[in-house]
């Protein structure tokens, strides 16, 4: 009964500590499926955009999850997190929110009329109007949409009107919440 008994506990104990390991299976959504999600909330119809514009280089797309066929098989490849990955995604993404803090003083392209005016009130930073629930939540939602908890928002909020950020320029402001934005588990990863 003894032996049982430990070995039931033993199992249990295995199972248990393997548990962590799976909530770090997530895979990346992929470069076509995060470009098709932003571009369909901020660009216009007629003027969608691709990430792939902003990558270091060309073909590195593949490094970050990418459907594949080989007639007519389809699948998944390099979509789990790994170094290489998040540099990628880090340099790709640096490159598209830093166009996005251009856009406050010289629009390198052209947003929908819902996320313009959004951007129109954000690149007035510091203003009280920047800062306001309105602007902030409706920056948040256009980029991250509704994949991430409320909590998040809240921390991503709450950060940017308390730290140094508060006092900064728009340029430099809207680039910084953009990038905190699309690096947010929630934005990049399949749940």
């Amino acid at each position: 009964m003894r032996r049982a008994l430990a070995a039931l506990l033993a199992a249990l104990t295995l199972v248990a500590s393997a548990l962590p390991a799976l909530g770090q299976s997530a895979e990346f959504k992929g470069m076509p499926n995060v470009s098709r999600e932003l571009s369909s909330r901020i660009a216009p119809r007629d003027l969608p955009f691709e990430l792939d514009w902003y990558l270091p280089a060309p073909g590195l797309d593949y490094l970050v999850g990418r459907w594949s066929s080989f007639g007519t098989e389809h699948s998944f490849h390099n979509g789990s997190p790994n170094a290489l990955s998040m540099v990628i995604w880090h340099v790709t993404l640096t490159n598209f929110t830093g166009q996005l803090g251009h856009w406050c003083t010289r629009p390198p392209f052209t947003f929908d009329s819902h996320f313009t005016a959004t951007m129109t009130k954000l690149c007035s930073w510091p203003s009280a109007q920047a800062k306001g629930e309105d602007v902030m939540l409706s920056f948040w939602v256009a980029l991250m949409g509704f994949a991430a908890p409320r909590e998040e928002y809240v921390a991503w909020r709450d950060f940017f009107l308390t730290s140094s950020y508060r006092d900064k320029p728009g340029r430099e402001t809207v680039a910084a919440m953009a990038l905190a934005i699309t690096m947010n588990p929630y934005f990049l990863l399949h749940r």
